[in-house]
């Protein structure tokens, strides 16, 4: 048996600027029984890069990089498509997933995610009750998915 004191779980980070938002999904996401993963709550897309390169506030943590990115666009001081075009950009960072999760729901917003290399792109719903069963989906969705759990069992 592994000493879980020896690394971090993986991470989930959230860069939400609605703290309703970022509960409901960080409530949600920790519902999910086999998800194991420590979840990061980040408010601005500033921010979410400072914690990524270990940046700012950040500098000198030992915290691990995060296996998904759960990205809002209405972000204050850098809005998500910055984000995604400086993470995209950035050799250490660019394998990361990113999924686009937001109120933002036009047809050139999706588009211009996903070309810029956004994984997924879910468009929150007004509903609470939709919204988390939507969040709930994709945790489970990532769990079945993703082989990145396995480094960490």
């Amino acid at each position: 048996m592994k000493n879980k004191h020896h690394y971090h779980l993986a991470e989930i980070l959230v860069v939400e600027d609605e703290e309703d938002h970022s509960r409901l999904i960080k409530k949600t996401l920790e519902a999910i029984g086999q998800l194991r993963n420590d979840i990061v709550l980040i408010e601005n897309g500033q921010e979410a890069l400072d914690y990524l390169r270990k940046e700012g506030s950040y500098a000198g943590s030992d915290h691990s990089m995060p296996i998904l990115i759960l990205l809002d666009i209405k972000l204050p001081l850098k809005n998500g498509f910055e984000v995604i075009q400086e993470l995209k950009a950035d050799k250490e960072l660019k394998n990361i997933p990113v999924v686009v999760l937001t109120t933002a729901s036009s047809k050139e917003d999706i588009e211009r995610a996903m070309s810029m290399g956004a994984n997924d792109y879910i468009t929150k719903p007004v509903k609470f009750d939709d919204f988390r069963n939507k969040v709930n989906s994709l945790g489970y969705y990532w769990g079945i998915v993703s082989d990145a759990h396995r480094l960490f069992d």
